[in-house]
C-alpha cells in the first residue's frame, strides 16, 4: 500500500478545496498537500453546468487547475479517491481504496450533492450536479422535446434559460408566488417571471409537486398541491442540495446540515477545518450557523482557510455573499443578502430596459444590491458591502 507524507489533507477537489491549497501556498506553507477527489475527471467550473455547458452540446468543461499549475504548487491530487471516514484520534483520513492517509491538518471541502427526488415507484429522477448528470440531461432533451423542472431556484431557472432557446418546451413548477422572490424581492422577481414568460417558459407558480407517478407510456404524471395533475414527458429535479457528510457521522466532528465551523472555518475538533458548500459557518449577524451554496463564497472561504492554516490565523472571509445567474442573455448579480422587510429601490436603469440597479435596505441600512446590465458596478458594491453600509453610501456609489 502506498505511503503518504503527513501534511495537509484536503477532502474534495472542489473550488473550495483547490482554493484552500492556493491559500496554503500563498501563506507560505511548505509541507505536503494531498487532495482527495472522489471524481475521476478533474475539477471543473461547476456553475456552467446549468449555463453554457447545457446551452450547447459542443461546450466542454473548463478545468479549475491545470496539471502544470498543480505541479508548480506541489499539490498531489488523488482522483477517484472518496473519503470514507475520519479518525481524529489517530489523525487519519480513510479512503475508498482502503488507504489511511495521515494528516497534520485536514480541510473538509467535500461539497454537496443535488437533493434527489424519486417517483412513487422509487426510481430516482434526474438532477444536475455533475458531468454525468449533464450528459444524461443532454441525452434526455435530445430524445424528448419537453421538460418539466421541479423547483424554481437558480439551477431550475438557468436550465430553463439554457434549453428554451434550443427549442425545448420547458415548464417550471415553483412553490413560491414568484421565482427567487426570497432572494431578490418582489420587484426583481416579477421582472424575472416576465422574462421567462416572454421567452415561452411555462410557469406553474405557487404550486408544489406532491408526487411524481410514472406513466405506462414512459412519461410522468405530477400530482400538484392545488389538486390538479400535470403530464410531463421528462422531469428534472431542482430542489436544493444535501451536504456530503455521511462519512463524518460518528467522527466527533459536529454536524448540522453541514460541518459546523466558526467564522475562521475551524470545526469543534482541533486541526479539522471546513470550507465551501459543506461548511455551516457561524454568522454573527444572525447568530445562526449557515451554509452558502455559492461558487464565489466557496473560493473565498477555501482560500481564507488555507491562509489561516499557513499563518496560524483565525480570520473570517470578510466579504459579502455574492451570487450571479445567467438567463436568456441577461446576467443578474446579487451582492449581500436581502431581508424580508427590506424596501427595494431602483437607483439606475429600469426593469423595462432589462438594465437596473436595485438597492435592498431598511431605515438607511443597506443589506444587498441587485445589478443587471451594469457589470462595472458589481466590484463597487462588493467593496462597499464588506462593512456595514448605508443606502446613502450606495446612492453615492451608483454609476452615472
Amino acid at each position: 500500500m502506498a505511503r503518504f507524507p503527513t501534511g495537509v489533507v484536503i477532502v474534495g477537489g472542489s473550488a473550495a478545496g483547490l482554493s484552500a491549497a492556493d491559500g496554503l501556498r500563498e501563506g507560505g506553507y511548505a509541507g505536503s498537500i494531498t487532495v482527495l477527489d472522489e471524481n475521476v475527471e478533474p475539477g471543473f467550473d461547476r456553475p456552467m453546468l446549468s449555463k453554457g455547458l447545457l446551452a450547447s452540446d459542443a461546450a466542454a468543461p473548463l478545468r479549475l487547475r491545470t496539471d502544470a499549475r498543480l505541479a508548480e504548487q506541489d499539490v498531489t491530487v488523488l482522483p477517484g479517491h472518496r473519503a470514507m471516514g475520519l479518525d481524529i484520534d489517530r489523525r487519519l483520513v480513510v479512503t475508498s481504496y482502503g488507504e489511511a492517509i495521515p494528516f497534520e491538518q485536514v480541510v473538509i471541502a467535500a461539497g454537496v450533492d443535488a437533493r434527489r427526488l424519486a417517483t412513487t415507484s422509487g426510481n430516482p429522477l434526474p438532477a444536475l450536479r455533475n458531468l454525468c448528470d449533464l450528459e444524461a440531461l443532454r441525452d434526455m432533451v435530445t430524445g424528448h422535446r419537453s421538460l418539466t423542472i421541479v423547483g424554481g431556484g437558480y439551477v431550475g431557472l438557468e436550465v430553463a434559460g439554457a434549453l428554451r432557446p434550443r427549442g425545448v418546451d420547458v415548464t417550471v413548477v415553483c412553490p413560491n408566488a414568484l421565482p427567487l422572490v426570497h432572494a431578490l424581492g418582489p420587484h426583481v422577481a416579477a421582472w424575472l417571471r416576465d422574462l421567462h414568460l416572454g421567452e415561452g417558459v411555462r410557469l406553474r407558480l405557487g404550486t408544489r409537486v406532491d408526487a411524481v407517478r410514472e406513466s405506462s407510456d414512459g412519461g410522468y404524471a405530477l400530482d400538484l398541491s392545488d389538486g390538479t395533475s400535470a403530464r410531463a414527458e421528462s422531469v428534472l429535479a431542482g430542489v436544493g442540495a444535501v451536504p456530503n457528510t455521511d462519512w463524518l457521522i460518528g467522527s466527533g466532528v459536529a454536524l448540522d446540515d453541514g460541518v459546523l465551523t466558526d467564522v475562521a472555518g475551524r470545526t469543534n475538533v482541533p486541526s479539522v477545518w471546513a470550507a465551501g458548500d459543506i461548511a455551516a459557518t457561524f454568522d454573527p449577524a444572525t447568530a445562526t450557523d449557515r451554509r452558502f451554496d455559492h461558487w464565489t463564497h466557496a473560493i473565498e472561504q477555501g482560500r481564507r482557510v488555507g491562509l489561516n492554516i499557513a499563518k496560524a490565523e483565525a480570520l473570517p472571509v470578510g466579504s459579502a455573499p455574492y451570487v450571479w445567474t445567467e438567463q436568456f442573455g441577461r446576467t443578474l448579480h446579487l451582492v449581500g443578502e436581502r431581508r424580508s422587510d427590506d424596501t427595494d429601490t431602483v437607483v439606475r436603469g429600469a426593469f423595462d430596459d432589462g438594465a437596473f440597479i436595485v438597492l435592498h435596505g431598511r431605515d438607511d441600512e443597506l443589506h444587498a444590491v441587485t445589478i443587471c446590465g451594469f457589470p462595472a458596478a458589481v466590484r463597487t458594491y462588493r467593496k462597499l458591502l464588506r462593512a456595514p453600509a448605508t443606502v446613502a453610501d450606495a446612492l453615492a456609489a451608483a454609476p452615472a
